[in-house]
């Protein structure tokens, strides 16, 4: 018993040990459609996804982005 809790003690703070954030260097970018006024969110020059949005809805996408360190948000 006492063993079982000392692995678990030992795995419990080597995964709360990286507590920093690393600040990410993805960018991310809108690329316009090319008839249309609507946007696509990207990466470093690669779509999200499939979706065009206009564009609030595509900055509030890059922002959200941005909060959750996937890419720097162009704002």
């Amino acid at each position: 018993m006492n063993k079982l809790f000392s692995v678990f003690l030992l795995i419990a703070l080597t995964s709360c040990s990286s507590g920093k954030i690393v600040p990410t260097s993805d960018v991310c970018s809108l690329k316009k459609h090319f008839k249309d006024n609507i946007f696509q969110v990207q990466i470093n020059g690669k779509p999200i996804n499939k979706h065009w949005y206009i564009w609030d809805e595509a900055q509030e996408v890059t922002v959200e982005l941005a909060k959750q360190n996937k890419c720097k948000s162009n704002r």
